[in-house]
């Protein structure tokens, strides 16, 4: 089974004030955003890829995200809202930019958790840590038992979401990726196999475009890593 992961489009208006938005933060997608899903379902069109499931998490921004791709792509199957998708909530941190973050935390967690992923022990972030894992890890298992061998699956969720996918890689790949820690950039996709048991990524935040994910999705594809512009 090859799972493809979107993170949503833009939120933020260019010149709004960019602040931490999660599970609490219910924002729809901007005129941007929509144009970055409508940008992934031609992209999956013109591909040619025929989509055996697909999934979103339960936030507005992940839901608008799945729907203008299915619409794009025509004959997809039932959009499904999976509660394991949905983002962290970021607790002290919501509704915060990142310099207020540090202004009353210090940077040390700031830091910690944008280069390496580290639950901060500020206040009020939910679900637990293990929580989060252990949904990533039950939602990968539950598409290996309702998914066929040679299915192809979609799922839109958020960054922070996407963190847990990423502990799922072999240790090879967190090197190749050094500080990147996971993160992925609006509107951009991972690529996952899972076969047999076993989870392999083929791609990591990489801007959609036809015929790098026809290669992606080929039968033996290299790793291919993009970078994280702030």
């Amino acid at each position: 089974m090859k799972l493809i992961l979107s993170r949503h489009g833009n939120t933020f208006e260019r010149g709004d004030k960019v602040v931490w938005i999660g599970r609490r933060t219910d924002l729809p997608l901007t005129a941007q955003g929509s144009a970055q899903a409508q940008h992934l379902g031609k992209v999956l069109r013109r591909s040619g890829i025929s989509l055996d499931g697909l999934y979103c998490g339960p936030l507005r921004r992940t839901r608008q995200h799945a729907e203008i791709i299915a619409e794009g792509i025509g004959g997809t199957p039932p959009l499904t809202a999976d509660s394991r998708l949905a983002e962290i909530d970021y607790g002290a941190w919501e509704g915060l930019s990142s310099q207020e973050i540090i202004a009353q935390f210090g940077t040390e967690e700031l830091d910690a958790w944008e280069r390496s992923s580290v639950w901060p022990g500020s206040p009020g972030w939910s679900p637990s840590e293990a929580t989060m894992a252990h949904g990533v890890t039950t939602f990968i298992e539950h598409l290996t038992r309702t998914q066929g061998e040679d299915s192809t699956v979609l799922a839109v969720t958020s960054n922070g979401v996407l963190r847990y996918f990423m502990r799922l890689t072999d240790h090879i790949l967190k090197v190749k990726m050094g500080e990147l820690s996971g993160k992925v950039a609006t509107g951009n996709i991972c690529i996952f196999e899972a076969r047999h048991g076993n989870c392999r990524v083929l791609a990591w935040n990489i801007a959609p475009d036809p015929e790098c994910l026809s290669e992606q999705l080929s039968e033996a594809p290299c790793v291919t890593i993009g970078r994280y512009h702030t």
